[in-house]
């Protein structure tokens, strides 16, 4: 089954929702981390998922925290107050190669480094960034981190 998710949030937990192929879902933790574009020495590299990627998507549901489920295959949109991230990969075996990442509409798959989204209702912890691979032509290249939250 793919799973369809919605999370939204205008920033307190009072705004923040969480919804799983159109049904609102209590959920104790969302939990995704993506780590990719690095070289063999953990160095910042331009080609995102293409030059490998780890990934846990994840959602610990109130009733049963200790019973977490897996959101890939499927899609993921985050909406938080001035961004979006959407996460999408339909393959039955995850394979990385046919995740698709977006930030604010903009396809960042090839220069995506970290995407890391921790809300977690039960320790009242929340944390959002996203790093991305900037090559620049004649300047230094750089690497830009997004603070979400």
């Amino acid at each position: 089954m793919r799973n369809e998710i919605l999370f939204s949030t205008g920033g307190d937990w009072d705004s923040t929702s969480l919804m799983s192929n159109g049904y609102a879902i209590e959920a104790a933790q969302l939990y995704i981390e993506l780590r990719a574009g690095r070289d063999d020495w953990g160095d910042e590299v331009q080609g995102g998922i293409w030059e490998g990627a780890d990934l846990t998507a994840m959602i610990r549901p109130a009733e049963d925290p200790m019973a977490p489920f897996d959101i890939f295959p499927g899609r993921i949109s985050m909406e938080f107050p001035g961004y979006t991230i959407v996460m999408e990969n339909q393959h039955p075996m995850v394979d990385m190669h046919h995740l698709r990442v977006w930030l604010n509409g903009e396809d960042i798959t090839d220069r995506v480094v970290d995407v890391v989204v921790d809300i977690n209702a039960v320790d009242s912890f929340v944390q959002a960034y996203v790093t991305v691979y900037k090559s620049r032509f004649l300047l230094r290249d750089e690497v830009i981190t997004h603070t979400i939250i």
